[in-house]
């Protein structure tokens, strides 16, 4: 008899169901198995020999052959050790095999028995959920992630013992409960009025974080630019169901679906240290795992001091920044994750941090030109928004709480994302930023006297055709945030005053 079960292969963010067949034939006792496994995977047979045994199940000697199929899909990881066990148990008849139709099965099993979590839960209990399946069997720390999905019972066993009783009939478990996102309430605590002063920064801000554009802030040490960056996901347009998912598949793959994720109504707020590698940054590795461009989807990846990263890893950053995503090649395949996030940079003026006050900066012109010229020029073009941040006057530090905070800007950004919201519906984008450049004609209208400033400015400046288009967007979204139907003139003035500061 041959015994069948169901468990899934992840690959990215995304899962594809695998059936894992398993037959015990009379012979030389051996265990084998099939199906284009990964070093962990194929690892799984003395695991579960091991727990089979250490579970007092016993099994009539004899050839063992296990296959997952289908075989052009690799397998990788420890999860299907759940799957093997269970179809081993229904071949030899110590489970009913209908107690399995309809159920998927993942955990990684100890040499003693017990289930340990696994990484990805989500992604197959998504793949099994739309492909009908009525059950998940997964261990029971993955369990809560059983409740983002419906349609679905995802029940949670500590040991193969405790599954193999339940499949029997023996025990009943309860399935995880739903999660309920519109429950949870945002952390507070940090809002944009704890930055005195610096009106030009939140207004250059408030644009940024209104149609999603990337920013770089420009000023000397203590000026608040780690502040403002900290302070941007409060004021950051709402995330939709299908948003949350993706964020949640990402983070169920790199195992961080903890307490923390599951509050996150907010969008990811990435902040990696300048000596971050290019392969952290854009994810990878022998067993692919996603990066921290990644992690950020939908959110923020702030970068503080991006002029002391190392170049490769910044320059990790244009694919994505143009595309949305990040592609992984392989010897066994190409792996490919979302990484729609909007890049947020700060950096000081010169080496010491002070240009252009001459009484503390000593640094030359070709020391401020090296200082910059860690920045490639194609970085700088996919960056829509660059402003100043000077430093805070004596009045504002000593004044009190400042009235341009958090939600005074909240009202600005909802008002343009509503119009946004208008504009792009059925589209396949959400925000300014995101217009193709084949339709900005047909979304970015000017008036004509701002025309002929646009006109003025690109031929001026000598931009790229990538530059154009991003004060367009970013003028866009001025014009959102003012109730404009037409771009107006000082719409446009705006937009070039942020890309001039970065020319």
């Amino acid at each position: 008899m041959v015994g069948k079960v169901i468990s899934a292969a992840v690959s990215g963010v995304t899962a594809r169901l695998v059936e894992v067949e398993a037959d015990i034939a009379a012979g030389i006792p051996s265990f084998e198995l099939t199906g284009n496994l990964g070093g962990t995977a194929k690892e799984a047979r003395e695991r579960v020999r091991t727990a089979l045994r250490n579970s007092k199940i016993r099994l009539n000697p004899g050839r063992i052959t296990v296959n997952l199929a289908p075989a052009n899909i690799r397998k990788e990881g420890p999860h299907f050790d759940l799957a093997i066990a269970a179809a081993l148990l229904c071949a030899c008849g110590l489970v009913p095999q209908e107690a399995t139709r309809g159920v998927l099965f993942a955990g990684e099993l100890r040499l003693d028995g017990g289930v340990n979590e696994v990484n990805a839960v989500l992604p197959m209990i998504i793949s099994a959920a739309e492909a009908g399946m009525r059950r998940c069997i997964v261990p029971k720390g993955n369990m809560r992630e059983g409740g983002f999905i419906d349609g679905i019972e995802v029940v949670g066993v500590s040991s193969l013992e405790e599954c193999v009783s339940y499949l029997k009939g023996e025990k009943g478990l309860s399935p995880a409960g739903k999660f309920r996102f519109e429950s949870v309430q945002e952390s507070g605590g940090i809002d944009f009025g704890d930055i005195k002063g610096q009106r030009s920064l939140k207004r250059a801000v408030t644009v940024a974080a209104a149609g999603m554009h990337n920013l770089l802030m420009i000023g000397p040490p203590g000026s608040g630019k780690t502040m403002t960056a900290e302070r941007l996901p409060t004021i950051l347009p709402p995330l939709d169901y299908e948003q949350r998912t993706e964020i949640w598949r990402i983070y169920s793959v790199a195992g961080l679906l903890d307490g923390e994720a599951l509050r996150m109504g907010k969008r990811p707020f990435r902040s990696p240290h300048h000596t971050v590698t290019a392969q952290t940054m854009a994810g990878g590795g022998r067993n692919p795992m996603p990066g921290e461009m990644s992690l950020a989807q939908h959110g923020i990846l702030f970068l503080d001091e991006i002029n002391l990263f190392d170049s490769r890893t910044v320059e990790t950053l244009r694919e994505p920044l143009e595309n949305g995503r990040v592609r992984i090649n392989r010897v066994g395949g190409a792996v490919e994750y979302p990484a729609d996030f909007m890049l947020v940079a700060a950096m000081n003026p010169c080496r010491c941090g002070y240009y252009p006050d001459r009484r503390k900066c000593r640094c030359t012109p070709s020391d401020i030109k090296r200082h910059f010229g860690h920045i490639s020029r194609p970085i700088m073009d996919r960056i829509d928004i660059c402003v100043q941040a000077p430093t805070v006057a004596y009045e504002d530090i000593g004044g009190g709480g400042d009235m341009y905070d958090s939600a005074h800007m909240r009202k600005d950004v909802e008002r343009a994302f509503k119009a946004q919201q208008k504009r792009f519906e059925n589209c396949g984008f959400d925000f300014n930023s995101e217009i193709p450049a084949a339709l900005t004609a047909e979304y970015c209208r000017l008036e004509a006297q701002a025309e002929i400033l646009m006109k003025k400015a690109y031929e001026g400046y000598g931009m790229s055709a990538r530059g154009y288009y991003k004060i367009l967007r970013t003028a866009r979204t001025i014009a959102d945030i003012e109730g404009n139907e037409l771009i107006k003139t000082e719409n446009i003035s705006e937009a070039i005053g942020y890309k001039a500061v970065a020319e």
